[in-house]
């Protein structure tokens, strides 16, 4: 690939350095099974995407593959109202905020917050936004949004993954329309918050650090457990279901008369950042995405950091077996994609990090659309600081408000 200098690259002779270093051994199994799990990952990938190739050919690969990835999510989504509920509405600063429910994956409903701005004439451009895992069940959207009266152990997560901002607020403030559902085991969508979720939300912020931890420790080893293995006796997926959700509320979102379904994206860190990578990869009506801490060749996880980082959210049968991590994001090509990662970040070593931004700017240089990349690594952890969100809301700004 041609050496490019573009304003959301992090340098590629940085990139090359990593990709280029000593891979360190594995260091989460024991050495016979490490010994394996390496023997396993030596094998061509059957799906990777065609960096050599014509247009063409790269359009066949991208519809055969989401076609083939659609298959082995096994989530069938028949036709399906969405019956919204509005079910309370309040007006902010600069923007009206909205409780509302509507079906998911059906028959199951799906609690969310709707933010639309007050200034301007619609409709807006708009982002799902999609929140993060981080060792903490007990919220889902609302770590996205601070909420007066939210307990200590919230603002404090809030603060160590986000540098204490409220996404949503920042986004509604821009002239965004800002959506974001609890995804199933977070929040009001626990067993716990289901079709109770006033008394669980009182009960919640009333928490103290050992109690919410507790709460995060029983969904993680109980219920998610459970209702994964029900659901895969089945025949479906974990990361069906999410995904089945997910694109439940870009429909959603997209009905709104708000919103121009033209000027559609997403943004998430972390677990956000791997539903971003799926939602960009098979919906045509992302039209900008922003994926924080999610973008690695999976050679760089297996076996460093299973038990941190290869949740069930991961487990699609085959997946992994015919193509890379890198290979479902540049499904999004050449769509504008904004992967940032750090190079700090102990869920993934920084030779897969690099390998994988190399990847991802074959595959838009490919497409010849590489400025519709952007890459950037920054030295810091796994998290979605402020200097990364400035570069995200620029990244939207450019590509939603045209």
């Amino acid at each position: 690939m041609k050496t490019v200098s573009l304003p959301y690259w992090t340098d590629h002779d940085e990139l090359r350095a990593y990709w280029e270093a000593t891979r360190p051994p594995l260091h989460t199994l024991p050495e016979a099974l490490s010994q394996a799990i390496h023997t396993w990952q030596q094998r061509p990938l059957s799906r990777a995407f065609p960096i050599e190739g014509t247009s063409q050919q790269r359009r066949e690969w991208r519809d055969r593959t989401r076609e083939w990835l659609i298959e082995r999510l096994s989530w069938p989504m028949p036709p399906h109202p969405l019956e919204p509920v509005v079910e309370r509405r309040c007006e902010r600063d600069g923007y009206i905020e909205e409780q509302v429910t509507f079906v998911g994956a059906p028959p199951l409903r799906v609690p969310a917050t709707v933010l639309i701005p007050t200034r301007g004439d619609g409709p807006f451009p708009a982002v799902l936004a999609l929140h993060d895992m981080g060792c903490m069940r007990v919220f889902g959207r609302q770590k996205l949004l601070a909420f007066e009266g939210e307990p200590h152990y919230l603002t404090q997560f809030r603060q160590l993954c986000y540098e204490g901002v409220s996404i949503m607020r920042e986004l509604v403030q821009r002239g965004y329309v800002v959506m974001a559902i609890d995804a199933m085991c977070f929040g009001e969508r626990t067993c716990a918050g289901m079709g109770k979720s006033d008394e669980f939300h009182a009960q919640r912020c009333g928490w103290n650090d050992e109690q919410a931890d507790a709460f995060t420790l029983h969904i993680v080893e109980k219920e998610e457990p459970a209702l994964v293995r029900n659901i895969m006796t089945l025949g479906r997926t974990w990361p069906g279901l999410i995904v089945a959700d997910d694109r439940r509320s870009l429909d959603y979102l997209a009905s709104r008369q708000e919103v121009d379904a033209d000027r559609i994206g997403c943004v998430g860190l972390s677990f956000g950042a791997y539903r971003a990578n799926y939602l960009a990869a098979l919906d045509e009506r992302i039209a900008a995405a922003v994926s924080v801490c999610w973008t690695s060749t999976m050679d760089a996880v297996i076996g460093y950091n299973v038990r941190g980082a290869m949740g069930w959210f991961t487990q699609v049968p085959e997946l992994f077996a015919q193509m890379d991590l890198p290979d479902l994001q540049a499904l999004a090509a050449p769509r504008p994609f904004l992967a940032i990662s750090g190079w700090q970040d102990l869920l993934m070593r920084p030779f897969g990090i690099a390998r994988a931004h190399h990847r991802l700017r074959q595959a838009w240089s490919a497409w010849e659309a590489p400025e519709r990349l952007g890459s950037l690594i920054y030295d810091a952890p796994h998290e979605f600081n402020r200097t990364m969100q400035q570069q995200a809301w620029a990244w939207l700004d450019r590509w939603l408000k045209r």
